[in-house]
């Protein structure tokens, strides 16, 4: 047992010496950062930051992001789009195969000897039909349902044979829709429109995704190992002992080594010194380590600097203390001692709707302001139907921003009288970020990162029950008003009903937005060609090179 470990820590070492970069810049290892363990890779219900990054490396939709964030063709030859918008031919490229490791083999049993490899047509549509499937669950669900009878199928009026997906023949893909979608060139490109070989899917009796032997893979990559709790390696799909990706001069790197590591505080020293080559870094990381060692940084404006309320603490489950409170914030000095441009809403400017900037088609909103009267009367009919004699607050933020928030608070007391008190918590970031993560906090001053790419799905995160619910809301009246940005037909009306949401969450003083924030990836010395989402949530390495 001892000497089985000692080989696995062997080799373990010699993988991560061997990662620096080679000469040309291609066939190297290069190594990732993930922040958590993936769960289950099942593209159908993944929705961790770490599962979709596995999942865009080791999967190939129809459409990917390049590296200038455009939408192109993936494993779709090319696409056509009828002049009403409602349907979407796809010719499939002709030599699209599944790769099929020995572990997964395995689980076909009798049938692997019969297993046909080819990726179709049919893949794509199994794929599709199983997300939009209410039995799936799936949250990418949501961004699909411009797919004919897709909102009958997922309220079970319809069994999902009825979508309007079709497999012309193998190599011919049409989807049609029951009204135009601006965006649904962007949904294609999620996990919930990956491709799923139904006889593979049946074999694995219900374990799809929770191992790499019950996956099999169509991507630039496959899974070679998968450690939980320690990391996931993916090498390049080639030819070595089974045809798969069908180009394999196209895939730079020869793996990519996913490393578990969610100590924020060390990522940026390991980029510097070469260990990591690819890292998400905090503001005051990327601003340390820019030009340093070679290390270049890539912005995203996909992150809001705001205030937040936890709304299962006893006192501020009550709407009209946290409006009071939310009503007598003055935003500016926190403006003024960031520097970053006041936020126009909760959703960063790097979020789309359709093809285009959500925050460029909306107009920004104002935060709720109260006067000195109404705040202490709504303050006290809160305090009343809690039956509170006082109100004790504790506000969390970095150190950075402790002086800007003391006067915040100065302003509160001013206004609330001695009845009412709030001391400030000062954490680093990492502390910061895990008293949100488990909920135990008051109020926090945090930067909220998205790591979605579309405005629809950055308000789904909160959601009742959803995964990234910092805030715990459980809303009925806000999770009607996100089926209802699903539900609409016109651009127009998304647009209107996703800035109702927005209101919804500002006015009932849930987020209150106070400035634009920046996301940070950094870049070890010599990487080049990493695609990137929009919002730079998913990282997909192809064509990276380390030169």
């Amino acid at each position: 047992m001892k000497k089985g470990l000692s080989v696995c820590l062997i080799c373990v070492l010699l993988t991560l010496l061997c990662c620096g970069c080679g000469k040309g810049g291609k066939g190297v290892q290069l190594v990732v950062p993930l922040d958590t363990d993936p769960e289950y890779l099942d593209p159908a219900i993944a929705s961790s930051a770490s599962e979709r990054n596995i999942i865009a490396n080791v999967f190939e939709g129809l459409l990917t992001y390049d590296e200038n964030g455009a939408i192109v063709p993936a494993a779709a030859e090319r696409c056509d789009v009828s002049d009403d918008g409602l349907t979407y031919t796809f010719q499939l490229k002709h030599d699209l195969r599944w790769r099929v490791t020995k572990l997964a083999s395995g689980v076909l049993g009798d049938e692997a000897s019969t297993f046909d490899k080819s990726l179709t047509a049919k893949d794509f549509v199994f794929g599709l039909r199983r997300t939009l499937d209410p039995a799936t669950g799936s949250p990418w669900a949501p961004m699909l349902l411009a797919v004919k009878n897709a909102e009958k199928v997922q309220s079970g009026k319809l069994e999902p044979k009825k979508l309007g997906l079709k497999a012309k023949d193998d190599y011919t893909l049409v989807i049609t829709l029951d009204h135009p979608d601006e965006g649904f060139p962007a949904a294609l490109t999620l996990p919930g429109a990956m491709p799923c070989n139904k006889t593979y899917f049946n074999a694995t009796g219900g374990r799809y995704g929770l191992a790499s032997e019950y996956l099999i893979f169509n991507g630039p990559f496959y899974i070679s190992n998968w450690s939980p709790g320690t990391a996931i390696t993916v090498r390049r799909n080639g030819t070595v002992g089974d045809v798969a990706y069908y180009d394999e001069t196209d895939v730079y790197p020869a793996s990519v080594y996913f490393s578990i590591n969610n100590e924020q505080a060390t990522r940026d020293s390991k980029l510097m010194n070469g260990t990591y080559h690819v890292a998400p870094l905090t503001a005051a990381q990327a601003a340390e380590t820019d030009g340093k060692n070679g290390v270049t940084i890539r912005a995203f404006g996909a992150a809001t600097f705001s205030l937040l309320f936890n709304c299962t603490d006893e006192t501020l489950r009550d709407n009209d203390i946290r409006r009071a409170v939310a009503g007598t914030f003055d935003p500016k000095p926190l403006q003024e001692l960031k520097g970053d441009p006041a936020a126009a809403g909760i959703i960063p400017p790097a979020c789309i709707c359709g093809d285009v900037s959500y925050r460029e088609s909306v107009k920004p909103i104002a935060l709720p302001q109260l006067t000195k009267k109404q705040a202490k009367r709504q303050m006290q009919e809160g305090m009343d139907r809690r039956n509170l004699k006082d109100v004790e607050l504790t506000v969390l933020c970095t150190e950075a921003n402790e002086t800007a928030v003391r006067t915040a608070m100065q302003q509160w007391q001013s206004v609330f009288g001695v009845h009412f008190s709030a001391t400030v918590e000062v954490l680093d970031e990492a502390a910061l970020r895990a008293r949100l993560l488990a909920g135990d906090y008051q109020l926090a001053f945090a930067t909220l990162s998205f790591e979605q790419s579309t405005a629809q799905q950055a308000l789904e995160r909160f959601r009742t029950g959803a995964e990234g619910n910092v805030v715990n809301l459980s809303g009925k009246r806000y999770d009607a008003l996100l089926d209802a940005v699903a539900r609409a037909k016109k651009q127009s009306d998304k647009l209107f009903t996703i800035r109702a949401a927005e209101i919804h969450l500002i006015e009932q003083a849930i987020v209150l937005p106070i400035c634009e924030a920046s996301k940070s990836i950094g870049l070890g010395k010599g990487v080049t060609g990493v695609s990137f989402t929009p919002t730079g949530d998913v990282l997909r390495f192809q064509h990276a090179v380390c030169a």
